[in-house]
């Protein structure tokens, strides 16, 4: 097992990637187990999510409780959302013990925008407003929707907060479909904005998910926690062979 280095500042960051992101409980689950905790979180879409209940004092079992708590497809409806996270988060980012920030895009100029003060539910569900599917959210005279139109993997926001050790926790369906079409990082269907996030991320945490698991029960939600887990084991295994 690897000893945290002390007293480095630590930082996570948790991909969007829908359901997949549920894989996002077992990284924490496996990085706790290790002695890693975070100092700093953000989160985009459904890593907004995840992100925002570790941020509010959350342990893994906590957060499998509450993705159990409802079917991920209703929370694609923007006021559900809202109503989830008001029951089972903090009004506000001030209220959260660790210090968090959710990604947005800005539309129609698809700028980066990343919330950190104020209302928490809102800003979450701009996170999570995934185009044609979810209407803009309105905030600070801002439309904003889903933030992994322009940072899916927000390690180089973690790292321009200060953090010294960046873990990324990268569950987007098309970098897992390009690794396994066997696309080195360069190839042209990779954004910029990816490249870049891997280049900032110093444990790149990349959980394998089966299409089976995209199912909404607590079946699936148990695979994905366990695929998390494994895929901290692997990436701690590429580490030490570096």
């Amino acid at each position: 097992m690897v000893t945290p280095p002390k007293p480095h500042r630590v930082g996570f960051a948790f991909s969007g990637g829908g359901v997949r992101g549920l894989a996002h409980i077992g990284v924490i689950k496996a990085l706790s187990e290790r002695g890693w905790h975070a100092d700093y979180i953000v989160g985009t879409s459904i890593g907004s999510l995840i992100g925002a209940g570790l941020a509010a004092g959350m342990d893994w079992q906590a957060l499998s409780e509450m993705a159990a708590a409802v079917f991920w497809p209703k929370l694609l409806h923007g006021k559900t959302l809202e109503r989830f996270c008001e029951r089972h988060l903090p009004a506000t980012f001030e209220m959260l013990r660790t210090p968090f920030a959710a990604v947005t895009t800005e539309f129609p100029m698809r700028r980066t925008v990343v919330l950190q003060q104020g209302h928490l539910a809102s800003a979450l569900s701009a996170s999570c407003a995934l185009r044609i599917v979810r209407r803009p959210v309105w905030r600070e005279g801002l439309r904003l929707k889903d933030g992994g139109y322009t940072c899916v993997l927000p390690t180089k926001i973690c790292r321009a907060s200060g953090t010294e050790i960046v873990f990324g926790s990268d569950v987007w369906e098309l970098s897992a479909l390009l690794r396994k079409l066997g696309c080195h990082l360069q190839y042209p269907l990779f954004p910029a904005h990816y490249r870049e996030a891997v280049r900032q991320t110093d444990w790149l945490v990349q959980p394998q998910i089966a299409l089976s698991n995209y199912w909404p029960n607590r079946t699936s939600l148990h695979h994905l926690i366990a695929a998390g887990e494994v895929a901290v084991r692997q990436a701690e295994v590429a580490k030490r062979a570096v």
